[in-house]
């Protein structure tokens, strides 16, 4: 959970009305996020499982938890069997992939939308400038940034070298993370195209567009952008809503354009679940008793079930202001049980400012068809789990030596040796066994 506790269930309106609706009596753990990790660990170290976990991607020995402490649930919901829970059946393809191992389903998705990663600007200070939120190649994004870049009033266009690394490869063809061709893999550290989005944003370091403490990656993003002292800067596309309510200013987003301005660029596709569902393993009757409830939980916009579970009571939990259901001070209180990180219902737009909703629509509507999926999503690999840490600072640690002036580019190369040899090739072939292996998603086969 990433809210206050909220008050137990004995002493919870908001709870016990849940509980009334779905029919059980739901018990539910929480726990920090930043401390869920080492609580999970802990709990499946003891063997007292509960009913369903949130089986994290960083979890070690992920593959042995899964399959022989958790349910294969490919007898409930392939094929014609998903229609017995509609709402689970809503869910889209890409959000049941990463519940997909060794051929079987092992557990439920928490959709989330496609769209992943967002460049965020401050459109407010774009239209001060008289800048336009759809620079046409890398050139006009560059001007973009060096037009709002002015250190005498402690603005910078900059704070995250390396999200802006990852946007410059999606204008030059960067996988998302692994390319696919014909079973063989490829990662997206041994292209040419991510090298030189790594060159590219040193030199856009050097030429002052960043926050000074910006290599150091020890500086609050969403602050500097909420005030003003950075005008772009990505960002989980949900941010999209919180730094503009958190903040007050106008959030838009700016889809990649093409390198060079000829043709499209791609859109990297985010992971389309928050973290997997799991179910520990039981009879038939209380998987199919579980699902009901994940079901409940999972009940889209417009249902009396999705109203209460985001709302409350009316009366109690919120009221009714025009259209739209405003919370009480009880409501605030009570309606932070993170049912949401069991199951939710599948993405929506909305509710809120118009003027918002629909540019979050237009963001969509050009990048989502640009969509770049991960084609290792639905494989599994034990060393991309167990040597992720390792991995991930090999490339870090050269990404920030680069882009700080400390070493050149050649600095790329020998990291991306280290990278293979620390574990990347062992991935790739993990990756190559398998890819034969995946299974159909509920969606797929329904």
């Amino acid at each position: 959970m990433f809210n206050p506790v909220p008050p137990g269930p004995g002493d919870n309106a908001y709870w016990q009305a849940v509980n009334a609706s779905v029919g059980a009596e739901l018990d539910i753990t929480m726990t920090p996020a930043a401390d869920y990790l080492a609580k999970l660990s802990t709990i499946i170290a003891g063997g007292d499982l509960p009913d369903m976990l949130l089986v994290s991607a960083s979890l070690a020995n992920r593959s042995d938890v899964l399959a022989n402490l958790c349910a294969d649930l490919s007898g409930h919901l392939s094929g014609d069997k998903i229609a017995d829970y509609p709402y689970l059946a809503n869910f889209p393809t890409d959000s049941w992939l990463p519940s997909v191992y060794n051929g079987g389903l092992y557990g439920i998705p928490n959709p989330r939308a496609i769209v992943g990663t967002v460049m965020f600007a401050r459109g407010d200070l774009f239209a001060a400038k008289g800048l336009d939120l759809a620079p046409g190649s890398f050139d006009e994004f560059l001007e973009t940034a060096t037009a709002l870049t002015d250190p005498a009033a402690n603005r910078w266009a900059f704070g995250n070298p390396r999200g802006l690394i990852t946007y410059v490869g999606n204008m030059l063809g960067v996988p998302n993370v692994w390319r696919e061709e014909g079973g063989k893999f490829t990662n997206e550290y041994e292209t040419e195209e991510r090298r030189e989005a790594v060159a590219r944003v040193a030199e856009m370091m050097a030429a002052g567009l960043f926050h000074p403490d910006a290599a150091s990656e020890n500086i609050n993003l969403r602050d500097l952008f909420g005030n003003g002292t950075i005008a772009i800067g990505p960002d989980g596309y949900a941010a999209w809503d919180i730094l503009a309510d958190t903040y007050g200013v106008d959030v838009q987003g700016i889809p990649a354009p093409s390198y060079d301005g000829n043709g499209e660029a791609v859109h990297r596709a985010g992971t389309a679940s928050f973290g997997l569902m799991a179910f520990k393993q039981a009879d038939d009757d209380r998987i199919a008793q579980l699902l009901n409830v994940a079901n409940w939980l999972a009940a889209p916009i417009g249902s009396t079930e999705y109203m209460l579970r985001k709302f409350g009571v009316e009366g109690q939990h919120f009221e009714w202001d025009g259209d739209t259901p405003v919370k009480t001070a009880l409501g605030s209180n009570e309606t932070t049980v993170p049912f949401e990180y069991v199951t939710d219902a599948a993405p929506i737009l909305g509710p809120r400012d118009k003027a918002r909703v629909d540019a979050q629509r237009a963001f969509q509507e050009t990048a989502v068809p640009r969509v770049l999926r991960d084609p290792s999503i639905g494989l599994y690999s034990n060393t991309a789990v167990d040597n992720a840490g390792e991995l991930a600072e090999i490339i870090k640690a050269a990404e920030l030596d680069i882009v700080s002036g400390r070493k050149g580019i050649e600095a790329w190369d020998e990291a991306v040796d280290a990278w293979r040899a620390a574990g990347g090739d062992a991935i790739r072939a993990e990756f190559e066994a398998a890819v034969d292996t995946a299974s159909p998603s509920p969606s797929e086969s329904a």
